[in-house]
Parts: structure tokens; C-alpha cells; sequence
């Protein structure tokens, strides 16, 4: 059984996915871990060797004691999980969100979510089962039931500080792997960023703001680069904050630059190759670079317009 693989949570922020070959693992068409991007398709070395110990096959056992549904969502676990907490209700918001936002059709494919109590049950299953992964907070799972059949679309996590953060980003991987035949890897982690936070910050991601506006070290876009991406490994986190910024610049600039966008996705939906996005952004934008870096700092300067018109108001 050939899986697709695709994490997106490391810790320390380093960057956020890593492909990895196991045993027996080759190209098959280019299909994406969680919506596309070239992705590897192998068969977990787990899998392939049948005889098991029971200590092993217990580590090997996904959380499934306790199951509940939060739209197209299945959440299963060990332990008793409160579902009337807000994240629930703002994940079953998360579908229409991402394909009202990237003008897509919706999909009612389930996703199935294992949640694991703690970080080290978690580890110990992910060892096991994928034992040629590193240690990730969260990874998103696309296995084929049979050759050329339904996928089984699975997030793997355990409940930390920081659940919001990857269920929404590997959950937007997710929802983009059921609609779309592919999505260039800049452009999935950039999406994957921008939804995983909370929507009342409209895709402002402040650490990837102050980190590209701050003068430690210049920011220099270049989209060009990011289309030539084609492994996880070439993109390090400048890359992912540009990929960020990129797609904040086109959903929350000028309607033109959203358009060019949501009409490449929905390319994307029948031809997993539909070209290079940059020059269809550059009829929008002339200068790209200074572009985006204007918008970065617009965005960056914001609270304080806002702060200053509160003072005048209050003041008149």
C-alpha cells in the first residue's frame, strides 16, 4: 500500500515539512502529501513486516477509544477530550473558511484525526510506525485504500500548547488535498500559514511579520526562487515566511492579485501542472519584491494607525 506522507510542525520554528524515502519508495505521478507539491509516495517500513510482538502492536495502535465528529472531521482519542470547547467549533468553521476565502468548491471527504494525549505516546507511535521520520509535532497522512482508489486522509498530533496552531495548519493541507489535483510547495505551505491562525487575524502572522520587516536581516522576496522549489528540504524558514507573505499580499492586497491567485487554484483542480504563478502576478505588480515589501510594511505600521486614530477619537 503506497501512503503519502506530510508533516508541518517542528519545534524551536525551524521549518515546518521533511520528505523522507523508507523502503522500497519511488516517483509515481506528482501527487502531494496533503494537496500536492511533488510529494514521495512509500511504503511505511512498519507496514511491511507483519510479525509483531504485543508491546509492538500496542505502540502501533492509533488512539480510537473515544470517537467524535466535528464536521468532516473525526477526532479519536484515548483519553476524554472536552468537544464543546471553542476549537472545535472554530475547526468546523475551518472548511468553509479556506474554500469561501480561495473561492473553492467544498468537499465533504472525511478527514480522520488521531489525537494523542500526550507528546510521548505520540512519538513512540510515530517511531514506530514511521520510524525514518523525525520528531514533528503533527503530521497529515494521504493512504490510498486501493491502487487508484479513495484515500484514507489522516492528521496524527498529540494535545499541546500549541493544538490550534496544527490542526488548523495540517487540516488546511487536508482540506486542499481533497479539492485540488496539486499545489506547488510554496504555495501549500503558504496557504497551510496563513489559515493556521485564528480568523479574526486575517491571515497576519505577526512572528513572520516582525521577522521580515525587522532590520537584523533584510528581507529580499524573490518568487522566482520559491516556484523553483521542488523538496522540503530546499525550503528553510526564510522561505516558509515568504511563502507566507506571498499568499497574505494576494488575499489581502488588491483584488486583482486575489484573482490571479484563486484563478490558478482552480486550475489546479484539473491540471496538477498549470505553469509558473509569477508572471501572472507580475501584470498586477511590475516589481514584485518592492511590492510585497511595502505591503509587509504596511501591515507591520497598522496597530499603530489604529492606536493613533483610538487617541484622536478619544480625543475629540
Amino acid at each position: 500500500m503506497e501512503t503519502l506522507i506530510r508533516h508541518t510542525r517542528i519545534d524551536c520554528h525551524q521549518h515546518r515539512a521533511f520528505r523522507a524515502f523508507l523502503a522500497y519508495c519511488f516517483f509515481l505521478l506528482p501527487l502531494f502529501w496533503c494537496s500536492g507539491c511533488h510529494s514521495l509516495k512509500f511504503m511505511p517500513s512498519s507496514l511491511e513486516k507483519p510479525d509483531k510482538t504485543a508491546n509492538e502492536l500496542s505502540v502501533l495502535a492509533a488512539p480510537g477509544k473515544r470517537s467524535f465528529r466535528v464536521g468532516q472531521f473525526v477526532f479519536s482519542s484515548d483519553f476524554e477530550v472536552n468537544r464543546d470547547q471553542p476549537l472545535f467549533r472554530e475547526l468546523a468553521d475551518l472548511p468553509e473558511q479556506v474554500y469561501k476565502e480561495l473561492e473553492l468548491p467544498a468537499s465533504n471527504t472525511l478527514v480522520q484525526i488521531h489525537l494523542f494525549q500526550d507528546r510521548d505516546r505520540y512519538e513512540r507511535f510515530m517511531q514506530a510506525k514511521y520510524p525514518d521520520l523525525p520528531r514533528r509535532r503533527a503530521f497529515f497522512v494521504a493512504q490510498p485504500r486501493t491502487v487508484g482508489g479513495a484515500e484514507d486522509l489522516m492528521v496524527y498530533t498529540f494535545w499541546g500548547e500549541r493544538i490550534r496552531q496544527d490542526l488548523r495548519h495540517e487540516l488546511t493541507h487536508a482540506l486542499l488535498h481533497c479539492v485540488l489535483r496539486d499545489v506547488p510547495l510554496w504555495l501549500d505551505e503558504g496557504l497551510a500559514e496563513y489559515f493556521e491562525l485564528p480568523p479574526h487575524l486575517q491571515g497576519v502572522n505577526q512572528q513572520h511579520l516582525e521577522q521580515s520587516t525587522g532590520t537584523s536581516a533584510p528581507f529580499k522576496p524573490d518568487l522566482g526562487h520559491l516556484e523553483q522549489l521542488t523538496q522540503v528540504q530546499q525550503m528553510t524558514p526564510v522561505e516558509y515566511r515568504e511563502a507566507w507573505a506571498w499568499v497574505h499580499l494576494m488575499l489581502r492586497d488588491r483584488p486583482q492579485a486575489k484573482a490571479v491567485l484563486t484563478s490558478y487554484l482552480q486550475q489546479l483542480r484539473l491540471n496538477p501542472t498549470p505553469g509558473l504563478l509569477q508572471p501572472r502576478l507580475a501584470a498586477v505588480y511590475p516589481d514584485l519584491a518592492d511590492s510585497l515589501s511595502k505591503h509587509l510594511t504596511q501591515l507591520e505600521q497598522e496597530p499603530r494607525r489604529q492606536a493613533a486614530d483610538m487617541i484622536k477619537g478619544d480625543g475629540e
